[in-house]
């Protein structure tokens, strides 16, 4: 019969038994569940992999387009940089007619004698069409548009200045040995007509106006005529016809207000009648007298101007 000690240690070696067996149990089920859930992961892995692989080309595609459009970006604002600014000064004569240009004088007022608008500040997209700003430029500096007058007010629409001509007329005239008889190319390039007469304040080289008219060269080539809407609609008819190169800049929109506020030489009803039917019936001196129309009656004129590099 086996002693009390005999039958303690048999308990203790039965429990050691049971415990290393549940121990033994325990593993096995963890490392079950350890290789089920890697088997899993391998699955999710498999599975995922295309979707990984076409999110992952989406995402390049995406950064792609993205990349490509930020290029665009920079390119389109790197050419509509402003480069340089010029000023003008414009004040309004009394009348637009003056006694001394009989006698010699021109048709402009004097500066002391002028009501003062205020000063109109352009800026210049030397990137986009840099012979046209070239020109532009020299001109201004060569005081071209001094003592020259607006000649075109149509209110709602545009005004323009710069008409080539005769000084004592108060349009600007360009001397032969001008730098500016330099061929201007931006005539010839699609970009440099990129840009489109939506804003009030934008500035371009005048051609063809809105069909109306064409604009006239000097004799060595440079054309001088400006014009700048005044809003607020956009002036899509002058679209592809003339050359945008510059704005103006917001703090002198009022002073192109002002002069599209000046009063316009006004036909009567019947002078109107007549130019409708002449216009329907296909008579080319329609247009062409329709032109007064839009001649102001007092002599706005451009006192003083200057370049500002930047």
């Amino acid at each position: 019969m086996p002693t009390p000690t005999q039958i303690l240690v048999c308990i203790d070696r039965i429990k050691c038994a049971r415990h290393a067996r549940a121990t033994t149990d325990a593993e096995k089920d963890r490392n079950k569940k350890k290789n089920n859930s890697l088997i899993n992961r391998r699955r999710s892995l498999i599975i995922a992999s295309p979707l990984f692989l076409d999110s992952l080309e989406v995402s390049q595609n995406a950064s792609s387009q993205a990349s490509s459009f930020e290029e665009d970006v920079l390119v389109t604002n790197n050419r509509d940089k402003i480069t340089a600014k010029v000023f003008f000064d414009v004040g309004v004569c009394e009348t637009i007619v003056r006694a001394e240009r009989a006698l010699g004088g021109d048709a402009v007022c004097n500066a002391e004698d002028a009501f003062m608008l205020g000063r109109v500040c352009i800026d210049l997209y030397g990137n986009r069409c840099p012979d046209t700003v070239r020109v532009f430029k020299d001109l201004v500096l060569k005081k071209a548009y001094d003592r020259t007058v607006f000649h075109d007010v149509r209110r709602g629409e545009f005004i323009a200045f710069g008409l080539n001509g005769s000084k004592r007329l108060g349009q600007v005239s360009v001397s032969g040995d001008s730098a500016s008889s330099n061929s201007n190319r931006d005539l010839a390039s699609s970009e440099a007509f990129g840009l489109e007469h939506f804003r009030s304040g934008t500035v371009s080289l005048a051609l063809s106006y809105d069909g109306s008219r064409q604009a006239s060269p000097s004799a060595n080539g440079i054309y001088t005529e400006i014009i700048v809407t005044t809003g607020p609609s956009p002036q899509p008819e002058l679209d592809g016809r003339n050359l945008v190169f510059g704005i103006v800049e917001r703090e002198s929109l009022s002073v192109i207000n002002k002069i599209a506020e000046v009063s316009t030489f006004s036909p009567s009803s019947q002078v109107r009648a007549w130019n409708a039917i002449a216009n329907f019936s296909g008579d080319e001196r329609a247009k062409s007298s329709k032109l007064i129309w839009s001649k102001p009656t007092k002599a706005i004129a451009i006192f003083s101007s200057g370049v500002i590099e930047l």
